[in-house]
């Protein structure tokens, strides 16, 4: 869009909607904050000036684990269980298999 000589860029606002709490009611409803995070509310406890955010976080971002077969190329790192690392001046980190 353009005004003039001035371009305008069209902005997008999104507004996020977030039940705010003092501590003392928070305390008196906990069960009920809660039940509210765990249906997808977000509530900001607040106390002292400072607010303390209570959500619901997905299991997809706590299940996720970093892949590190990139990272650390040894044959057979799947059996890890089974070996260590031993590390000598002149060959510097080995894997040495366990016993």
């Amino acid at each position: 869009m353009r005004h003039g000589n001035l371009s305008l860029a069209l902005t997008v606002l999104y507004v996020v909607h977030m039940k705010h709490v003092t501590a003392s009611e928070a305390r008196k409803n906990w069960f009920k904050l809660l039940d509210e995070a765990s249906n997808g509310e977000s509530i900001a406890i607040n106390r002292n000036g400072k607010s303390l955010v209570l959500r619901l976080e997905t299991r997809k971002k706590l299940e996720k684990t970093p892949n590190y077969k990139k990272i650390i190329q040894v044959p057979d790192a799947d059996n890890a269980d089974k070996w260590g690392w031993k590390w000598t001046e002149r060959g510097g980190l080995t894997p040495v298999i366990k016993k």
